[in-house]
C-alpha cells in the first residue's frame, strides 16, 4: 500500500512540475486538468486494488423472482462472479413495495459483502416515513445500472370499440367517468407519480382529480397486474416496456404511450408524453446501494467490477433486448447521487400536491 501511495504521489508531483514549465496558460491549465483526472483514476485503482474478496457477495433484491428488478440483476451476477473471483448471489426479499428488502439489507453487517438494489420507490417510501430508517444517511449509492422508460399499455380486448391510443383513452374517460380503470404496483410508489402525472396531462385536470375519471387499482406484483390487463379486467397499466415485451410482440398487450421526452427506439411508432406536451418523464432507475460505513475499498472494487460487467457484450445485449438503451444507464456514485437528490425534490413536490404528505 505504501509503495502504491509513494508511486502515486510521485506521478502527481511530476505532472505538476511539467505543467509549471509550460509557457502557455491554456496548455498549463490543460496539463493540470489531465493530471487531476489521472490522479483521480490512479487513486480509485489503488483503492480498489487494496481490497481482497474472501467470500460470497450478496445482492439483496427487494422484489420477487421474475420481475423487472430481479431481471436486471440475473444476467449481471455471473459476470460479477468472474470479475470478483467469488460467488455473487441474489437474495430476494420482497414485500411492502420494496421496504422489506431494504430493511433486511440494513440489518446485515456493513462489511463489504452485502449490497442492495434500490429504486425510486425507496425515495417515495422514505419521504412518506414508511421506512424505519433515514434512507439518505444510512444507505449510500454505489452505481446506477439502468434508467428505463415507463409506458402505459392496454390490451386489445379492453380497448375494443373505446379507444386505440392514449388521447382517445382520455377522451373516452372524460365522456364516461369511472367506467375505465388503470393499474399500478404501488399507490405510493414512483409508478403512481408517473401514471397520475401522465393521466392528469391527458385529461387536462389536476393529479388529485384523476380518480374522478378513472378507477385506480393497485396490484401486489407485476405478474398479477399483467395478467389482469391481458385478460381485459383492467383497461390500462403502467409498466416498463421490458416487462411486457413478449406480450407486446404477441399482440396481447398494446402500448399506448411512452413516458419520455422523445420516442423510444424500440417502438418508434409509439407516441410519447413529450410530443403531447405532457410534463411527465419519470422512468424507473435501478442501482446498487451499500450500507453507510461499508469499507470504501470494497465499494471501489465492486464499482470497478460492475462497470466492467456492465460494458461487457453479454450485458449490453441484455440491455438492448430489454429496451434499456434509450436513456443513459450507467452512472458511478457521484452522478447517481445527483440524480437521487433531484428526484427527492420531484417526488416530494408530487406527494405534497397529491396530499400524501404535509
Amino acid at each position: 500500500m505504501k509503495k502504491h501511495l509513494a508511486a502515486f504521489l510521485s506521478a502527481v508531483t511530476a505532472l505538476t512540475l511539467m505543467s509549471g514549465c509550460s509557457s502557455s496558460t491554456s496548455s498549463s491549465a490543460s496539463a493540470q486538468t489531465t493530471a487531476a483526472a489521472s490522479a483521480s483514476a490512479a487513486a480509485q485503482d489503488t483503492a480498489a486494488s487494496d481490497w481482497t474478496w474472501e467470500r460470497k457477495v450478496t445482492i439483496v433484491c427487494p422484489w420477487g423472482v421474475g420481475g423487472g428488478a430481479d431481471g436486471t440483476l440475473r444476467p449481471l451476477t455471473p459476470l460479477l462472479t468472474d470479475e470478483l473471483g467469488v460467488q455473487v448471489e441474489i437474495v430476494n426479499v420482497e414485500g411492502a413495495g420494496g421496504a422489506t428488502g431494504m430493511e433486511y439489507a440494513l440489518k446485515q453487517p456493513a462489511d463489504g459483502y452485502t449490497y442492495v438494489l434500490g429504486t425510486q420507490s425507496h425515495i417515495m417510501l422514505d419521504l412518506q416515513g414508511i421506512l424505519s430508517f433515514d434512507f439518505r444517511t444510512e444507505m449510500q449509492p454505489v452505481a446506477k445500472l439502468v434508467h428505463s422508460i415507463n409506458i402505459i399499455a392496454s390490451s386489445a380486448k379492453a380497448q375494443e370499440g373505446k379507444y386505440s391510443n392514449f388521447t382517445e383513452f382520455c377522451e373516452y374517460a372524460k365522456a364516461h367517468p369511472q367506467e375505465l380503470s388503470c393499474s399500478m404496483l404501488s399507490a405510493t410508489g414512483a409508478d403512481s407519480c408517473a401514471l397520475k402525472q401522465t393521466l392528469a396531462g391527458g385529461l387536462g385536470c389536476d393529479i388529485t382529480e384523476v380518480e374522478n375519471y378513472v378507477n385506480v387499482v393497485s396490484y401486489g406484483g407485476g405478474a398479477e397486474q399483467t395478467s389482469a390487463v391481458a385478460g381485459g379486467h383492467v383497461n390500462i397499466m403502467i409498466t416498463g416496456a421490458d416487462e411486457i415485451k413478449g406480450l407486446i410482440e404477441s399482440g396481447d398487450i398494446v402500448p399506448l404511450i411512452s413516458i419520455s421526452e422523445s420516442r423510444m427506439s424500440t417502438y418508434p411508432d409509439l407516441e410519447c408524453t413529450g410530443e403531447l406536451g405532457i410534463d411527465s418523464y419519470v422512468g424507473t432507475w435501478r442501482g446498487i446501494f451499500a450500507r453507510t460505513g461499508t469499507p470504501q475499498a470494497a465499494i471501489d472494487s465492486l464499482t470497478a467490477a460492475l462497470e466492467t460487467a456492465w460494458n461487457s457484450a453479454d450485458y449490453q445485449a441484455f440491455l438492448e433486448s430489454a429496451c434499456y438503451l434509450d436513456r443513459p444507464g450507467w452512472a458511478a456514485a457521484d452522478e447517481f447521487q445527483s440524480l437521487i437528490d433531484s428526484e427527492y425534490i420531484t417526488f416530494e413536490e408530487y406527494l405534497k400536491t397529491a396530499g400524501l404528505i404535509q
